[in-house]
């Protein structure tokens, strides 16, 4: 069943919106399925243990956002926390052009201006928090 095009910018407009978030999201996973897997933790305390651990990882992000006038560490917070984002839109958009039966080199091309747009629009609403 194809997507409508409706649908598909709904899609696009949600995932932007909530790039900023896919580094938390991407700790939260992470340690949630490394404490499961090693067996150190139950199903329940793992997943609140994840939770806890993306809270944080957001948390500090924009305490260092909003408290430091260091560029450099602004902008190196900002990369941390926005490549995954671009990670996002790039897999986002290479899956979008696979619905189309689109070549190869385009569907590349096409997820690389993606990930651009998404990482983009994920730096600015990350530059955009001003240090008090």
């Amino acid at each position: 069943m194809p997507v409508s095009a409706s649908c598909a910018g709904f899609l696009c407009w949600l995932l932007s919106l909530c790039a900023v978030y896919a580094a938390p999201l991407f700790v939260a996973a992470m340690v949630c399925t490394m404490l499961y897997d090693h067996a150190m933790m139950s199903g329940a305390h793992a997943i609140l243990a994840g939770i806890a651990a993306g809270i944080v990882v957001l948390a500090t992000g924009q305490a260092i956002l909003a408290s430091s006038r260091d560029p450099a560490l602004r902008v190196s917070v900002s990369a941390l926390l926005a490549l995954p984002a671009a990670l996002a839109g790039f897999g986002m958009t290479l899956g979008f052009s696979g619905v189309d039966d689109m070549g190869t080199i385009p569907a590349y091309l096409f997820a690389t201006f993606g990930a651009l747009c998404v990482g983009g629009a994920a730096w600015t609403r990350l530059c955009a928090i001003q240090p008090a």
